[in-house]
């Protein structure tokens, strides 16, 4: 971009994106007599971003775990499956969700989003399920719950391990009957629509704990996808900050086109424990420190300008100390062995071959 290219179009493409960047070039073309001047070039990469953003393009990549998840994407999308939708805070489930609505065939009605650990107990039956006007002190008018107004549509529900139990019987009986009955009403109002939840917790432990009702577990969990954490994705980081990026030129009206190369390797050793929530946070506060239009090191906050390559630290096949280092790595991550692999920068496969051939056991 930096040498004069009109745009990129990033792998795994669609054909309407590559319409959309060569139908910019002959606009830009055309008004510029075969010339394009360079301080344009970032209008038009905003414009195919904004293009792009409709459709959660955020979160694909060209990893194999992201094909992986774009895989399961495409693949439940057009069926009515309850979804589960697992991973860490701040990897981007809602998007996975409002993927899986934008690519059903549900996609032209409402998707509505609910944190469940937003809504205190004694409303939850109300926002849900709706009620109506002086069935509790209050109620000074009708409401539409979630569950009626995602009729036709998807209803999202994130967080979903933070509902009350009591709560929980309530939905099971609204998902199974596909009837709701508003609060202080005597007429059931029928709904048909798809519900996606995510989680962050594990759900298994909690039914096992009896802290979450295992049949409505299993009513939720009809197909589960599991989006992974920003340091399993390595080959996605610049792709997502160099969206990030042209999202905060946006907001703060920047023309900032680039990271230095300081920058970028600094930002390959972070770990990103926030995720993409953390990526976008942190590129967006650069962008507004930054003073010409390079982000240098400088303005990156100090744990990410410090952080050391995990390679440094664990060069494994590389190292005489392979088991010193594989124990080493086993103890940070307190046994858990994918947690190891990852530190050790190796998949979970691999680390196991490793154990046998040291008869390390856990």
């Amino acid at each position: 971009m930096k040498n004069g290219a009109f745009d990129y179009v990033s792998k795994p493409f669609r054909p309407e994106a590559i319409l959309q960047t060569i139908e910019n070039a002959l606009d830009q073309k055309n008004l510029n007599g075969n010339k394009i001047a360079q301080d344009e070039i970032l209008p038009k990469k905003k414009q195919k971003i904004k293009v792009s953003e409709s459709i959660s393009e955020f979160v694909k990549g060209v990893s194999d775990a992201a094909i992986k998840l774009n895989d399961y994407i495409e693949l439940v999308a057009p069926t009515n499956m309850s979804v589960l939708i697992m991973g860490e805070s701040g990897t981007g489930k809602e998007q996975v969700a409002k993927s899986i609505h934008d690519k059903s065939k549900r996609k032209g009605a409402p998707f509505i989003a609910v944190d469940c650990g937003a809504i205190p107990k004694e409303i939850a039956s109300s926002e849900f399920f709706g009620h109506v006007k002086g069935s509790f002190t209050g109620a000074i008018q009708d409401k539409t719950g979630h569950f009626e107004a995602a009729n036709g549509g998807t209803l999202f529900l994130d967080e979903i391990g933070n509902l009350s139990y009591g709560l929980q019987v309530q939905l099971l009986r609204a998902l199974q009957e596909r009837k709701i009955k508003p609060v202080g009403s005597n007429h059931e109002i029928k709904v048909d629509i798809r519900v996606v939840t995510a989680t962050n917790e594990d759900l298994t432990k909690a039914v096992k704990e009896g802290n979450f009702r295992e049949d409505l577990y299993h009513r939720l969990n009809e197909f589960s996808i599991k989006v992974p954490a920003l340091r399993e994705r390595r080959e996605d980081l610049m792709l997502f900050a160099d969206y990030f990026l042209d999202q905060a030129n946006e907001d703060l009206e920047k023309e900032v086109v680039g990271f230095s190369d300081e920058a970028t390797e600094a930002f390959k050793n972070y770990s990103w424990p926030g995720n993409l929530r953390e990526l976008k946070n942190m590129v967006k506060r650069a962008v507004l420190l930054a003073q010409n239009n390079i982000i240098p090191l400088k303005v990156l906050p100090h744990e990410i300008s410090v952080a050391k390559s995990s390679e440094e630290s664990y060069g494994l096949f590389k190292n005489k100390n392979e088991e010193a280092l594989i124990l080493d790595a086993l103890e940070k991550a307190q046994g858990n062995k994918s947690k190891a692999a990852r530190l050790l920068n190796i998949d979970r496969k691999t680390l196991y071959n490793k154990l046998k051939q040291y008869n390390i056991k856990l």
